[in-house]
C-alpha cells in the first residue's frame, strides 16, 4: 500500500489501496479493514483513486471484505473509481450493492462522518 493507507473520519474510515489490487495488495487491504472492523468502525470507504487495476483475486477479496463488514452490521462504499474499474465492478454486479462516490469526501459526507483532511 502507498504511504497514505487510511484516515479516520468521524465514524467512518477511508482506506486507500495501492495501484494494483492483486492477492498481495488485496490481503493488505483486507488486514487493514479487519483492524478497523475490530476497532468498531461500521462505515468503511475504499477510495480507489490511486488504483489502476483490480484483478479477479482482488475482486474476490473485496467481496469478502463486504461480507465481513455486513456481518457486523456495517456498510461499505467505494470512491474514486477509474472508468475501467467501475466497468469491472459493474460487470460483476458490485455497483448494484455498493454505493459509488466520485470522491472519498463525498462518501464520508453521505455516511455522516466528519472529514478531517
Amino acid at each position: 500500500m502507498r504511504h497514505k493507507t487510511h484516515r479516520e473520519a468521524g465514524d467512518s474510515v477511508v482506506l486507500y489501496p495501492d495501484n494494483y489490487i492483486n492477492v498481495v495488495e488485496g490481503e493488505k487491504l483486507e488486514d487493514l479493514c479487519d483492524h478497523y472492523i475490530d476497532l468498531g468502525f461500521k462505515r468503511i470507504v475504499i477510495d480507489f483513486s490511486s488504483t489502476e487495476l483490480i484483478n479477479s483475486i482482488g475482486i474476490s477479496i473485496l467481496i469478502g471484505i463486504i461480507e465481513k463488514v455486513r456481518e457486523r452490521k456495517g456498510s461499505v462504499a467505494f470512491s474514486g473509481l477509474k472508468a475501467v474499474n467501475y466497468d469491472i465492478f459493474n460487470i460483476v454486479g458490485l455497483t448494484k450493492h455498493i454505493p459509488v462516490f466520485k470522491t472519498d469526501e463525498e462518501a464520508v459526507k453521505e455516511y455522516g462522518g466528519h472529514a478531517a483532511l
